[in-house]
């Protein structure tokens, strides 16, 4: 170091070496020891010590989509980095008064107080006061440590003198008001004035100050903020008086300020549900931020840096939907939702931005989000994934046709049968996919997923849903059925695939990271993964708008001329309802149920609570809301039918065929394998111009005797002879001959609403 610098020195060490004389001259043996040390921390930490006045640990704020502040992120420690300038002039005055009077004029060391510390201290036989100057309050709390000594306080006093040299009064000033540490995990000013006043910093006022003074010394004298009332009392009133002595405020002022009832709740941003609340989607993003590599290798530096980066980060929600989420529910089912709930989410099928959801009742009474964790069975919302491996890989088209026809009896080695039955026990029909579709038959897709093939289900649902193999579903019968559980941001990702032509976006709640620097860490590059075909897409989209048009979902139709497309879904005793569609601009699932247990919701505004009677409603009324200022957009159209219609069986099914011989008697019937048969346009079957009926033609003796005739010659050849089918003609048919077997999932049959 040049000489210069050691001459301004001296006269510091000078005085202390005095007032260390006259320690010794008091003390004698006890203090000799320690002006020893004291020399020796001169020369090292003057020259040596590295002193670092970055911020501490700091709150990570996060915002919306729009930029406004939604929540903070922190730990154990509640700090946001502020400016000088953003405080108040009084309020920086008020501190300075009481905490450090000769801030501005001395050189790290009040060399006054300090001498006068160390005679108080030596009488006393040990630490008893401080007289710690603010720039020696920094050291104590980045260098020296708190140990109670009096080697610690001379390299304290040492290295408060090298702090002045290196940083200006204003720099020293603003790492103070940020990093003390004010109770009640409050550190900074920021932090101080949300905690204890529910206001920013540049709204405190002196009276505000004189408090967050009087805790520096003892941040945790109100910790709780119903003890200690009396000290505190006292302590604002002397830094108050303080105030005064420095000119600051009149004692007309004084007396006002002293009026005030002290803090009596934490108003903390993380404390209160007014603002900056935790909730669902705040969890959310938390989440997403410690999965984020950018943020770190290892989880505890992603930690870390979440909890005390003093990050900003900007996210996808829209506040907005969501109030139109709770909006639209009240009107709905104003009487409330009683022991039920519900939960909705939207995303946006371009991107994966995931805009909103209700993720259950208030985040304080459960913070089990139902819409990213509540699994529940889909019922028949899970069609909508067996018609689209129907048409991505089985070639299959929504104009073949295939039997609703029930109840269905299905094998299901090595377990019994499995036993399905139509929605309200309906007969069912022979009809197109798209119309089975819209009538939501249960036989027809129990049937479609078996011709498709159950482990092309599984592989498609598990594409579209976003499955891993440990997360797979299982080729079950069932599973054509929605028997296996699915999450609403299942839902609503997997039908925004159909809207974004095949292509599979990834859920993601943030856009961008910055760092306290404003440096960007992480920005947002949406990346999908093409699930199906551009045409699968358009025919499925078909099919679900005209579910919207004439099926299950006429109740979701928007009024707005929108167009839509989705499906309902209702599970077995009615205990799980939804639905779940989208436009060209949004996809959002609806589901209504328990959060915690299977029960039926057999009475909801006078009927049994299916998917078309209340989720529907929701959808309709909350859409109209999200899309009041998109403009119309329609679906890209379904491509024309590459091929005439094919009629879709089974292997080993058979099919009845119902075959007149005389006006005056009933029709002969015939079960014959459905490859030998076509439907017809009045919900039946007719034989094929190749198929053979077996049946006992009588001589003319009387006797009877077997042939094998056309069946659609039996009419002429026997005329009004009297003729008696042998019975079934598949007694020679191959077994089922299906290669998928499987535990029954103990549903049945799904309900569904029919319209």
């Amino acid at each position: 170091m040049d000489l210069a610098r050691r001459l301004a020195r001296l006269p510091l060490l000078a005085v202390m070496i005095a007032v260390c004389a006259a320690v010794v001259t008091i003390g004698a043996r006890a203090s000799a020891p320690h002006a020893a040390r004291t020399l020796d921390a001169v020369e090292r930490d003057r020259d040596h010590i590295t002193i670092d006045l970055r911020p501490g640990a700091q709150r990570t704020q996060v915002f919306d989509s729009d930029g406004n502040p939604i929540g903070i992120l922190v730990n154990d420690v509640d700090r946001e980095i502020i400016t000088l300038d953003q405080v108040p002039d009084d309020v920086i005055a008020t501190i300075v008064a009481v905490e450090d009077s000769k801030f501005w004029l001395h050189n790290g060391v009040d060399l006054r107080a300090t001498a006068r510390a160390l005679v108080s201290n030596v009488s006393a036989g040990g630490i008893a006061s401080g007289g710690s100057t603010i720039t020696q309050q920094i050291v104590k709390l980045r260098v020296v440590g708190s140990e109670r000594s009096f080697n610690r306080k001379i390299r304290e006093a040492v290295i408060a003198a090298r702090l002045e040299e290196d940083f200006t009064k204003e720099e020293i000033l603003e790492f103070y008001v940020n990093e003390v540490y004010l109770g009640n995990g409050a550190y900074g000013l920021q932090a101080g004035a949300e905690t204890y006043f529910g206001k920013d910093v540049s709204a405190l006022d002196v009276g505000d100050a004189a408090f967050l003074a009087s805790l520096i010394r003892s941040p945790g004298l109100f910790d709780g903020f119903d003890q200690n009332i009396d000290t505190m009392t006292r302590r604002r009133s002397r830094s108050l008086q303080q105030a005064v002595d420095a000119g600051i405020i009149t004692e007309t002022q004084r007396d006002a300020f002293e009026r005030r009832p002290l803090p009596s709740r934490n108003l903390s941003p993380r404390r209160t549900d007014v603002a900056l609340r935790r909730d669902y989607f705040l969890v959310e993003v938390r989440r997403s931020l410690l999965a984020n590599p950018a943020l770190g290798d290892t989880y505890q530096a992603r930690f870390s840096q979440v909890f005390g980066g003093g990050l900003r980060v900007w996210t996808t929600l829209r506040p907005e939907l969501q109030r139109a989420m709770r909006t639209s529910v009240a009107e709905v089912l104003p009487e409330g939702t009683g022991e039920f709930e519900v939960s909705i989410v939207s995303v946006d099928p371009a991107t994966g931005a995931v805009h909103a959801f209700i993720g259950g009742p208030a985040f304080s009474d459960s913070e089990f989000n139902l819409a990213t964790q509540g699994r529940r069975q889909p019922g028949s919302s899970f069609k909508t994934y067996v018609l689209a491996a129907a048409i991505e890989r089985a070639g299959l088209y929504p104009f073949d046709t295939v039997s609703g026809q029930g109840p269905c009896v299905f094998p299901n080695p090595p377990l019994d049968d499995y036993e399905v039955s139509n929605f309200a026990n309906s007969p069912g029909r022979v009809a197109t996919l798209e119309e089975q579709a819209t009538a939501s038959s249960n036989c027809a897709f129990v049937r479609l997923g078996l011709i498709t093939g159950l482990n092309e289900v599984v592989g498609m649902a598990n594409r579209l849903v976003g499955r891993s193999d440990a997360d797979s579903y299982l080729p079950y019968p069932s599973i054509s059925l929605g028997a296996q559980e699915i999450t609403p941001l299942e839902q609503a990702v997997a039908y925004g695939t159909f809207a974004n032509g095949g292509v599979r976006m990834e859920p993601f709640y943030v856009t961008r990271i910055e760092n306290n620097f404003g440096e960007v860490l992480y920005e947002h590059v949406p990346h999908g993964r093409r699930v199906v075909s551009q045409t699968t897409a358009d025919w499925v989209t078909s099919v679900l708008e005209e579910n919207v048009r004439s099926g299950t979902g006429t109740r979701s139709a928007l009024e707005s001329g929108q167009v839509s497309a989705g499906k309902t879904g209702t599970t077995q005793s009615f205990h799980d309802a939804w639905f779940v569609g989208f436009t060209p601009h949004m996809s959002t699932a609806v589901w209504m149920g328990h959060p915690d247990e299977q029960v039926p919701m057999g009475e909801i505004q006078e009927r049994r609570a299916t998917g078309g009677w209340i989720p529907a409603r929701i959808w309709s009324a909350y859409m109209e809301r999200a899309l009041t200022d998109e403009p119309l957009r329609g679906f890209a159209p379904a491509p024309p039918p590459p091929r005439a219609s094919q009629y879709l069986f089974l292997s080993g099914d058979t099919c009845s065929v119902a075959i007149a011989v005389s006006p005056s008697e009933p029709p002969l019937e015939f079960n014959l394998p459905c490859s030998m048969v076509r439907p017809t346009d009045d919900n039946e079957f007719e034989p094929l111009p190749d198929a053979l009926c077996k049946v006992a033609v009588p001589d003319t003796g009387g006797e009877s005797r077997f042939e094998w005739l056309r069946c659609t010659q039996i009419a002429t050849e026997l005329g009004a002879r009297a003729t008696e089918p042998v019975g079934d003609t598949d007694e020679s048919l191959p077994p089922d001959n299906a290669d998928e077997t499987g535990e029954d999932s103990g549903v049945d049959s799904t309900d569904e609403d029919q319209t």
